[in-house]
């Protein structure tokens, strides 16, 4: 197979795409796609593509080989559909989808595709979320059975656009209670336990920030995973404060992991393989060269102005380099759904007081 070509919905964060993609060899953005107009010229003032579309279906009849679904959270899920129906590769931005419906459709277009499905879970790619995968992996944790996951992040900024009409985030992730924007800090967490979330609690202390909001400006969901490990994951994206989009901790029965809450802090573990003393913790980065390959510890410049830490740009490379070696993607459908699921969930349990709710088995759909 020669270069994969690469279209984008969506011109907003496509940007970002596409210069991640333009930076890896074996791919090139030939096409676009906005129904607005301004959207597409500002995006062409800048990049070069070949196609610049004012249509999802003429995006997928433009020749392309994989579709990058940067679209707001409510489309993703049909337009997946869509391009899998033609046998065209998806990167989708999360969450794969909004509602429990639209997840079944979406395993079953994954499964009758000759075409691979992957969620854009690029927190999953994060350096220090990757090393303590591999930390994990390799035992030095002991028995893993508790994780946290925080996304802060005020974006009521985003709410409105410049006519004071709500945009998608408002309606989808603001518009009704739970944890509507959950995978980023659900995500690293399951690729550490390697399970499913089985059972999901919700709650939340009610709209203060902004009344008029239905969905809590801190939203807590609990995780019970098939083992009973416990995950809880914080998400808050209205509360006045500094922003901290990836705090982790993990404790195992032989040390535990924490990531600093404020920006410039420390990545630390305790591990009992490592420490000498019970009080001592150590400098993650201190251990990188035993669990990271050399790319992810020296950095290249590819990746120094790629968004999110860097780990835009190691999903996108992967993400190709898998495609192209006709390997299986690494956040695959199962995965993506494992991810999503749970945060759709949880919609029902904060109705109800904080009820468990009991997440499907999407492998067994």
């Amino acid at each position: 197979m020669g270069k994969l070509r690469i279209g984008i919905a969506g011109t907003s964060r496509g940007s970002h795409f596409h210069e991640d993609f333009s930076k890896v060899d074996g791919a090139e953005v030939v096409a676009i796609m906005d129904p607005d107009k301004r959207a597409r010229q500002a995006f062409c003032d800048k990049y070069q593509v070949e196609y610049a579309l004012a249509s999802y279906e003429d995006l997928l009849n433009a020749g392309i080989d994989v579709v990058v679904i940067a679209s707001p959270l409510q489309l993703h899920a049909a337009q997946a559909i869509d391009a899998l129906n033609q046998d065209i590769h998806v990167l989708s931005e999360v969450t794969a989808a909004a509602t429990l419906e639209d997840c079944k459709l979406l395993l079953q277009a994954a499964k009758n595709s000759n075409a691979q499905y992957m969620m854009a879970e690029n927190y999953c790619y994060i350096r220090e979320n990757i090393a303590i995968r591999n930390m994990v992996r390799a035992g030095l944790f002991g028995d893993i059975y508790f994780a946290e996951g925080e996304y802060l992040h005020n974006v009521t900024y985003l709410h409105y656009d410049e006519h004071g009409k709500p945009t998608w985030r408002r309606k989808e992730t603001m518009g009704k209670r739970g944890c509507t924007y959950g995978t980023h800090s659900l995500g690293p967490p399951l690729d550490w336990f390697n399970e499913r979330v089985k059972l999901v609690n919700c709650l939340g202390p009610g709209s203060h920030t902004e009344p008029a909001y239905e969905n809590d400006d801190t939203t807590m969901m609990l995780c019970r995973t098939e083992s009973g490990a416990l995950i809880t994951i914080r998400l808050d994206m209205v509360s006045n404060r500094p922003h901290n989009m990836g705090y982790y901790s993990l404790q195992g029965t032989k040390g535990c992991y924490e990531a600093p809450r404020v920006p410039g802090g420390t990545h630390r573990i305790w591990l009992t393989d490592y420490t000498q003393s019970k009080e001592e913790w150590l400098a993650l980065p201190d251990v990188y060269g035993d669990f990271l390959p050399a790319e992810l510890i020296d950095f290249p410049e590819e990746a120094k102005d790629s968004h999110h830490w860097g780990a835009d740009y190691f999903m996108v490379k992967d993400f190709v380099h898998r495609i192209l070696e006709q390997r299986p993607v690494a956040i695959d459908i199962y995965k993506s759904l494992e991810m999503t699921l749970p945060g759709i969930l949880s919609e029902q349990s904060i109705t109800r007081n904080g009820a468990p709710i009991e997440v499907p088995d999407v492998r067994k759909w």
